[in-house]
């Protein structure tokens, strides 16, 4: 089998979404990885579909985490979603449908690659006219991926982009120091081959002001949510999701994310 059926993107900090929270907080980390194993599973799909009635299968073969609490994570805690009697997950379906467009536009710009074959090795001084070497270096610049051009680009730092540098800078305001970076290079016309890589030197370069609200914010966060979780549980086992989502953001406070997961 193809490795790449094995492949599918994880955010490493899944853990602290608000809905995994309380997966974990009733569940424990058996119900974390039976989440993640029925994402496994969906993978295999060629659709990221799995069928409701396919559930106890599924647990008593794979997962092994008992029909009832399997049910009550897939249907209780806005994870999936639901299609005559089929469940999935949009966020889900989001990266992949991401990833399947990178892959279509590598496989597409290497069958055009794989057009211009080099012939055996001679000196281009004595066999080849000067403008027909310009012509065939010019034929493969043609043919590099689209979407390394653009991962290179200004525009490639977008919310997702930023997200994830934040999640790896807890000591930096990292959206603050992005418009930074943006009016550093209009004031000093600066232009880079990867801005990407541009703006992730200047995230250690001395230019960059450190703080410690975002790594305390999160903390806090992290913090309030699973306290909130514990005190309705204890309150009041029937609870429902909404009011345990209220109460959070009521506790939370003026604590606000720039990123969420």
């Amino acid at each position: 089998m193809n490795k790449d059926a094995y492949y599918f993107p994880h955010d490493s900090n899944a853990r602290n979404d608000q809905r995994l929270l309380k997966v974990r907080f009733k569940h424990g980390a058996s119900g974390y990885g039976a989440f993640f194993m029925l994402l496994e599973i969906m993978r295999e799909q060629g659709d990221y579909r799995l069928k409701m009635t396919d559930l106890e299968m599924i647990d008593q073969m794979e997962i092994h985490i008992g029909i009832d609490s399997l049910i009550d994570i897939v249907e209780n805690y806005d994870l999936f979603e639901f299609d005559g009697g089929y469940f999935y997950s949009n966020s889900f379906d989001r990266r992949m449908q991401k990833m399947n467009e990178l892959r279509d536009i590598r496989a597409k710009a290497g069958r055009k690659g794989g057009k211009v074959k080099p012939t055996a090795k001679q000196n281009p001084s004595k066999t080849q006219p000067l403008n027909k070497i310009k012509e065939n270096k010019s034929i493969l610049n043609k043919t590099k991926p689209s979407v390394i051009k653009y991962i290179k680009t200004l525009e490639s730092i977008d919310k997702i982009h930023l997200s994830e540098l934040q999640d790896k800078n807890l000591d930096v305001d990292v959206e603050k120091q992005f418009d930074m970076f943006k009016d550093y290079l209009s004031a000093n016309g600066k232009t880079y081959k990867d801005y990407r890589a541009g703006f992730r030197t200047w995230l250690k370069s001395p230019y960059c002001e450190k703080t410690t609200e975002i790594r305390d914010n999160r903390n806090k966060e992290v913090k309030i949510k699973a306290r909130v979780i514990e005190k309705k549980e204890l309150e009041d086992n029937s609870a429902s999701q909404s009011e345990i989502k209220a109460e959070i953001d009521k506790a939370l406070g003026k604590i606000s994310r720039k990123y969420t997961v």
